[in-house]
């Protein structure tokens, strides 16, 4: 649609022949033209596309400028909707929240910047603080469990085989080996499973580890396609 003022409707006047009959003549364009004559569709605010073509073929072939009033034609502006109340409100929690996110992921991304050169803030005093002081524990537990299982079997070999068999009539070097081999066999299997669990620990600390990058990487995608 474009924008008709009497700018416009004098340039039109000037192009068209003084013996046109422009009162008379009918456009039949479409439904919006339909019968309607060629001054009336000037006096409007608004011309279609439609309309200038057809008024083009109705002019004399060869007596008329005509390409100076559709160089004059302006596009018409339309105001925008009334918003309702609702619409506003939802429009602006829209606006706040496409905000929050473009600054999170500003912060997401200034950090991952910065990690590589300050390392307390990937890596802080107390950021993991439970999870070292659960770790101290257990290897204290560990600790401690193989100290009273390799005691228990040296006390074991050492006085248990003389009360059960004192018949046998061991001397003390002799308990003291036999002490000294099950105390050594009991060490050697708590050293076994102390083993293992570490190795087990580490596995999990990698899945944990690409499973917590996966999920940061899901975020980052998902901002990005918010934004």
């Amino acid at each position: 649609m474009w924008k008709l003022t009497e700018e416009e409707r004098k340039i039109f006047r000037k192009i068209i022949p003084t013996d046109f009959p422009t009162e008379q003549t009918r456009i039949y364009s479409d439904e919006t033209t339909n019968g309607s004559s060629i001054d009336e569709i000037i006096n409007r605010d608004g011309i279609s596309s439609s309309e200038v073509e057809a008024i083009y073929k109705a002019l004399p072939p060869d007596d008329t400028e005509f390409y100076k009033f559709v160089d004059s034609l302006k596009p018409r502006q339309f105001s925008e909707p009334e918003l309702t109340e609702e619409q506003k409100e939802a429009k602006r929690e829209y606006k706040e929240r496409i905000e929050r996110l473009r600054n999170q992921q500003a912060n997401m991304e200034y950090n991952n910047m910065i990690r590589s050169i300050d390392q307390t803030r990937s890596n802080s005093l107390l950021q993991n603080f439970g999870q070292e002081m659960r770790e101290v524990n257990r290897q204290l537990v560990a600790i401690i469990n193989t100290l009273i299982t390799v005691g228990g079997s040296f006390a074991f070999g050492f006085w248990g085989v003389q009360f059960a068999y004192p018949h046998l009539g061991l001397d003390i070097a002799e308990r003291m080996l036999l002490g000294l081999v099950c105390a050594t066999i009991v060490f050697f299997a708590d050293l076994y499973f102390i083993i293992k669990s570490m190795s087990d620990d580490e596995i999990e600390e990698k899945n944990e580890a690409k499973k917590k990058k996966w999920v940061e990487s899901s975020n980052i995608s998902l901002q990005k396609k918010c934004q």
